[in-house]
């Protein structure tokens, strides 16, 4: 060949610059692609953990800071799913795009091309066919996913009432044992039922004194004397029964205080 004629021939042909940059793009695609399906397994395992509980036999039972998580983790999920959406339809712009210009290059040098020509452009079309098919596949999916990820935030959201419900619930319970301690405290700060005990000792000894007194001076008065009538003996006697009654009912009503705040001391420990 002459060296004038080497020189002046291009090294590379507009062709191969097509083709070159085809290949570039197909090749981005590839990336992606990669880079989604990545993506939506992992939500989509995300997805069948929430919705249909775990695989493995640990307890399901979370609390309400990993429902929060959880819930959090969704919203960020959904979100980036939309993204990845959006980013699938310009994956899709760029497919037809290239299958333009592919068809561009096939019509404008349908003439001339050689047998490696025409090989390079249908590998071209098939590499295209395959990567719009991934493309489909992959959209398909990723509206797979999301719809899982929907159904995991909805019963998420479900949970996350039962769970502030019971919250709340737990909270008004420890309310009502914070204050029976309190009573219980101040019972027991304050002499509670031993001073009470006392006391009723003290007046009913008192009373079985002046009892004991009565019937030491009726002994010893003369019949028909002056000295206290059984009418007096009798309101004594009742005023000891009545003294009783209240002293049982203190100590009843102490002894009801001391089990249920003993029973709120347990549940408060068993979760």
């Amino acid at each position: 060949m002459d060296l004038t004629a080497l020189l002046t021939t291009p090294l590379i042909t507009t062709e191969s610059l097509f083709a070159l940059a085809v290949d570039v793009g197909l090749l981005i695609l590839l990336v992606w692609f990669v880079i989604l399906l990545l993506m939506i397994r992992e939500f989509r395992q995300f997805a069948r953990d929430v919705v249909h509980g775990p695989q493995s036999g640990s307890n399901p039972t979370i609390d309400g800071q990993t429902y929060e998580l959880c819930q959090k983790s969704v919203e960020n999920a959904l979100n980036y799913t939309t993204e990845n959406n959006d980013t699938l339809n310009d994956l899709i712009i760029i497919q037809k795009a290239l299958e333009a210009q592919v068809s561009q290059i096939k019509a404008a040098s349908q003439v001339s091309l050689t047998a490696d020509e025409q090989e390079s452009i249908d590998d071209l079309n098939q590499q295209l066919s395959k990567s719009h098919q991934l493309i489909r596949k992959l959209k398909g999916d990723l509206d797979r996913s999301m719809e899982g990820l929907r159904k995991a935030k909805n019963k998420l959201d479900k949970q996350s009432d039962t769970v502030d419900s019971l919250r709340q619930e737990k909270e008004q319970l420890e309310k009502q044992f914070e204050q029976l301690e309190k009573e219980y405290m101040q019972v027991s700060e304050s002499g509670g039922f031993n001073k009470m005990e006392k006391e009723y000792h003290q007046e009913r000894q008192q009373l079985l004194n002046i009892i004991e007194n009565y019937k030491k001076k009726i002994s010893e008065q003369p019949e028909g004397g002056a000295g206290p009538s059984n009418q007096e003996l009798e309101a004594i006697q009742q005023q000891l029964h009545h003294v009783t009654k209240e002293k049982e009912f203190v100590e009843k009503k102490y002894l009801d205080l001391l089990e249920e705040s003993e029973k709120k001391a347990e549940e408060k420990k068993d979760p």
